[in-house]
């Protein structure tokens, strides 16, 4: 963790979890937005995280006109959080839903044949929602998460994505590998942070789990051979996204798990864990 010109640099999510929980928010919070920035993309990567977050607040400050960054936090393609204004202020982000909101901008161009995420950048992103989601108390939902792309430019809600009314793409025609419509965040980024939410409640102690079987998610997960059905799923040294990444699985290859801990499985290799919800595998035997 590093601050510098006002903002600070969160190298973990257990970092930002703990200054998370520490943080006193004086004005209500029901809504979190979706952007990417657009620019900078990965063209402009790797930087200092910490002096592009000055850069934007300058660039918003004296080319918007606003009254600081718009932001509160942004997501660096190395998973790494900074904050932005002060959670006590609303964003300047989304205009017509900026009330109660808050606006996490993920460093990137996702639009197709633009950038693609970075697997770290992904977790982080699913992580940060889903802590915002706890602190909150917010059920990640359609009325509660939205795009930018989902609005017009006079702040009028379309209900999702439409190529010819919204004011942006934003957060990218090919968001995290599922693009940025209504259908697919119902189907697959509610999901994701309902997941992570979930395991992060078994990591507590709030849910039964035991070495074979969990119901950390409603769903059981047992031992047995798991088919990777992401492009890149990173290996853990233990159960959870706080823990070190020490490889990444790359084939969509099947692999044989002999040990479970809430959603995470334990490889017959000995070489990690990894995510076997149904986000990530596939259990084939």
């Amino acid at each position: 963790m590093e601050t510098k010109n006002g903002f600070t640099r969160f190298d973990t999510i257990n970092e930002f979890k703990t200054w998370l929980n520490k943080q006193n928010i004086k004005r209500k919070i029901n809504k979190l937005q979706v952007h990417h920035t657009y620019l900078p993309s990965y063209k402009n990567w790797p930087e200092d995280e910490l002096t592009r977050q000055h850069n934007m607040k300058e660039y918003h400050m004296h080319t918007n006109g606003w009254s600081d960054i718009g932001q509160h936090f942004t997501i660096f393609p190395n998973g790494k959080i900074a904050t932005g204004r002060s959670l006590n202020t609303n964003p300047a982000g989304i205009k017509g839903w900026n009330g109660n909101a808050i606006c996490i901008e993920i460093y990137g161009d996702f639009d197709k044949g633009k950038d693609m995420m970075k697997i770290e950048q992904e977790e982080s992103v699913v992580a940060c929602y889903g802590l915002l989601c706890k602190k909150f108390n917010i059920t990640p939902s359609i009325n509660t998460i939205r795009c930018h792309g989902w609005f017009t430019s006079s702040g009028t809600y379309l209900g999702g994505y439409s190529k010819s009314k919204s004011c942006k793409t934003c957060p990218g025609t090919n968001f995290m590998g599922i693009g940025n419509t209504k259908s697919v965040f119902v189907k697959n980024f509610y999901p994701k942070i309902k997941d992570y939410m979930m395991k992060c409640e078994s990591i507590n102690g709030n849910t039964s789990t035991n070495e074979s079987t969990n119901r950390n998610d409603g769903k059981s997960y047992t031992t047995g051979i798991y088919k990777v059905t992401v492009k890149g799923l990173n290996i853990r040294k233990g159960p959870g996204t706080n823990y070190d990444i020490v490889g990444v699985i790359r084939d969509k290859g099947s692999y044989t798990i002999v040990k479970v801990s809430g959603s995470w499985g334990y490889l017959k290799s000995k070489a990690g864990w990894i995510n076997i919800s149904n986000s990530y595998c596939k259990k084939v035997k």
